[in-house]
C-alpha cells in the first residue's frame, strides 16, 4: 500500500519524519510523500489529491479536520489515525487509538463513505457553534500563554458566560432566542455521562442543540444536567435534526467555532449535511 502522510510537527504527541515512515514500513506501507501541516500544505496535497492517493494524516481533531475538508468532495480516500489529546473524529470512526495497531489496519480495512457538515461551505467533521463556546475560545487564546491552558479555560468560560450575547434562530418556521447553537455532523447523544456521544457518520443528519433562554442561571443548569446525561429533561434545551440550517441576525459577522477554530463569518450563517462526501479507510 502506498500513502501520502501528512503531521502536524507542532504537536505534543509528534513523531519525526523518519519514525513516522518506519512504522509505516512496519507495517508494508509506503509513504510516497510526508507533508507537515504547514501554510501552503493544501498546494502541496493537491496533485495527490488528484491522482486518486491515499491521503493519511496523524493528529488530533484539528489536523484531521483541515486535511478531511481538502479530500471530501473528491475521489482521494482518506486515512485519519490518532495523534492528538482527544481524537473524538478517529473514536467515533472506531479507529484503534494506539498509532502502530491503527497503521497496522489500514492494510486490513475496506473503504466506506461518510458525511460531512459544512458552515458557510466551511467543510467540519465534528460540530460548529456560535455564541458562549466561540466567545470563550476566542478569551482562552487570549489568556493561555500567560496562565497555561486549562486556567485559560476554565477563566475565559466565566468572562464569557458574564458577557455573553443571544442570537435569534428560526428552526423549522419556529424562532428561538439563544445564547448558545450547537451543529454537529450526524447524530449526537446527550444521554452520556459526562459528555456527548456518536455512534453513526452515515444517518446524513445535523445535530442542533440550542438553549431557549436569556437567564445564566438556568444557563448553567443546562450544563451541570448536560454533564449528567439529563439536558433533554429540560423545557429550556432542544434537539432537533434537519439536513440544512440557516441563521438570520442583524449584524453582519458573527463569531463562529468549527472543530476548534474560530472564524468570524458573514450572515446569515448557513449549515448543510453532505451525504458519503468523504472517503475513509
Amino acid at each position: 500500500m502506498n500513502i501520502v502522510l501528512v503531521y502536524n510537527p507542532k504537536s505534543g504527541t509528534s513523531r519525526s519524519p523518519k519514525e513516522l515512515r518506519d512504522m509505516c514500513a512496519s507495517a508494508g506501507i509506503t509513504v510516497t510523500k510526508l507533508i507537515p501541516l504547514a501554510k501552503g500544505f493544501e498546494e502541496k496535497l493537491s496533485p495527490f489529491i488528484k491522482q486518486k492517493a491515499i491521503i493519511a494524516v496523524i493528529g488530533g481533531d484539528g489536523t484531521i479536520s483541515s486535511v478531511a475538508a481538502c479530500v471530501a468532495g473528491t475521489d482521494a480516500i482518506f486515512a485519519p489515525l490518532p495523534g492528538g489529546t482527544l481524537n473524538h473524529f478517529t473514536k467515533d470512526l472506531g479507529v484503534n487509538q494506539d498509532l502502530t495497531k491503527a497503521i497496522k489496519q489500514l492494510t486490513k480495512t475496506k473503504e466506506r463513505d461518510i458525511d460531512v457538515a459544512a458552515v458557510n461551505d466551511i467543510v467540519f467533521i465534528n460540530n460548529s457553534s456560535l455564541g458562549l463556546y466561540p466567545a470563550s475560545l476566542l478569551e482562552r487564546a487570549e489568556f493561555e500563554a500567560n496562565i497555561g491552558k486549562w486556567p485559560a479555560a476554565v477563566y475565559a468560560s466565566l468572562r464569557a458566560l458574564v458577557r455573553f450575547k443571544t442570537y435569534r434562530v428560526t428552526i423549522d418556521g419556529e424562532t428561538h432566542k439563544t445564547p448558545f447553537i450547537f451543529v454537529g455532523n450526524n447524530r449526537y447523544r446527550l444521554d452520556k455521562l459526562g459528555g456527548t456521544e456518536r455512534t453513526k457518520l452515515d444517518e446524513s443528519i445535523l445535530t442542533v442543540f440550542i438553549a431557549k433562554t436569556e437567564s445564566r442561571l438556568t444557563l448553567l443548569k443546562i450544563v451541570v444536567f448536560a454533564l449528567i446525561g439529563q439536558a433533554r429533561a429540560l423545557p429550556e434545551f432542544e434537539e432537533y435534526h434537519p439536513k440544512t440550517l440557516s441563521i438570520s441576525m442583524k449584524r453582519r459577522r458573527a463569531t463562529v467555532s468549527h472543530d476548534g477554530e474560530v472564524d468570524k463569518l458573514s450572515t446569515p450563517i448557513t449549515y448543510e449535511i453532505r451525504p458519503g462526501a468523504l472517503k475513509v479507510l
